[in-house]
């Protein structure tokens, strides 16, 4: 498994899984953003740049809301007091998730085809909370 960061590559793939990893705070290897300082493999970055048809923004998303999956394991296990700091991590993980989101949509299966892909969920989350 390799962890790879070059921005200057004429390789689009690296330049691209590159700037992925810029954008969510995984360029210093063996200084992730996962719990233990871990950071993403390359194939698991190509993934999610797969996953989201090559956006950028939609894939940092995916990779954050993953990132707060991860934390969100260990959340308890360490306490300072009434919060823990693995949870505040993964509460922190998820509202970027959340925000990316909202600005950027989801990727959905008909923008292949050329269709948007962009989801307004605006409607439902003023139906669930009331307020937007």
């Amino acid at each position: 498994m390799t962890t790879t960061f070059n921005l200057s590559s004429g390789n689009h793939v690296v330049h691209r899984r590159s700037m992925l990893r810029l954008l969510i705070g995984d360029a210093t290897e063996n200084d992730g953003p996962r719990p233990g300082q871990g950071n993403f493999q390359d194939d698991e970055l190509d993934t999610f740049l797969l996953l989201e048809d090559d956006h950028l923004d939609r894939a940092a998303a995916r990779a954050f809301e993953v990132l707060a999956g991860q934390w969100a394991r260990y959340a308890g296990t360490y306490r300072l007091g009434p919060e823990s700091e693995e949870m505040r991590q993964s509460a922190a993980f998820a509202e970027r998730a959340a925000n990316m989101r909202e600005m950027h949509g989801f990727t959905v299966a008909d923008e292949r085809d050329g269709a948007s892909a962009y989801i307004d969920w605006s409607a439902s989350y003023y139906d669930q909370v009331g307020k937007f």
